[in-house]
């Protein structure tokens, strides 16, 4: 073995166990000189050896391992991958679910990330979408509510007086600059934006949605009796 190649393994064991290492990320971290042609070839060679797990195209990790074998790397590990400090979030049934808006829950796990350098990639039961955006608190809560308006009619057993509820606290919260930002960097139906418009003004927030609106169009939204009628 030659001493990149062992310089390169030595540092892929310094990393801990169980966690998502970026292939390209850690090729970076290496001395300059370091054939990018040994690194992956080192990569391979782990990978048969069992002493690495190829995750997905680009993505490994160093496996933990009990008496009973390696331990699988959890679904939680794959999210936060792409979600911590900032970096993303949970869409889809998901966060319903968290909101409490149904008691369904899905298999599969929609998540938006500034992380991902393509476009989409799915890792296990994780699927991820690029999103150029900082999440922080005000724009992961100006997203969640444009994928629940944009997908109302579509989940199942929603709770629409939790739904009320959640759209009241956000209509009372409302920043028009992270909406803004979202709008500009993730596409959603002007039907969306209309639904979005409807229960600003039943809270008599102020907004200016009418701008992405026609006048001239009438969106199908639902009203607002549905959701207020015994408030």
């Amino acid at each position: 073995m030659n001493s990149q190649a062992r310089a390169i393994e030595e540092f892929i064991f310094r990393q801990p166990e169980n966690k998502i290492l970026t292939a390209k990320q850690v090729y970076k971290q290496l001395p300059e000189h370091f054939s990018e042609q040994a690194f992956y070839q080192t990569l391979t060679r782990l990978t048969q050896k069992g002493m690495l797990c190829h995750l997905t195209k680009g993505l490994y990790y160093r496996p933990r391992c009990s008496r009973f074998g390696v331990v699988p790397l959890g679904e939680q590990t794959i999210v936060e991958h792409y979600t911590a400090g900032g970096q993303g979030m949970v869409v889809g049934y998901r966060l319903y679910y968290q909101l409490g808006l149904t008691t369904q829950i899905s298999k599969n796990v929609d998540v938006l990330s500034n992380v991902l350098q393509e476009n989409k990639k799915t890792v296990s039961n994780v699927k991820v979408s690029r999103l150029d955006l900082n999440f922080d608190a005000t724009i992961c809560n100006a997203i969640a509510t444009l994928e629940i308006l944009q997908n109302y009619r579509n989940i199942e057993d929603i709770n629409h007086r939790q739904m009320a509820e959640y759209m009241r606290k956000f209509a009372l919260n409302y920043s028009e600059d992270a909406i803004q930002t979202v709008l500009r960097h993730r596409k959603y139906k002007k039907a969306t934006i209309a639904f979005l418009a409807a229960f600003l003004g039943y809270w008599n927030t102020k907004h200016t949605l009418q701008q992405y609106l026609s006048r001239l169009s009438a969106y199908a939204v639902p009203q607002m009796e549905e959701f207020y009628a015994s408030t």
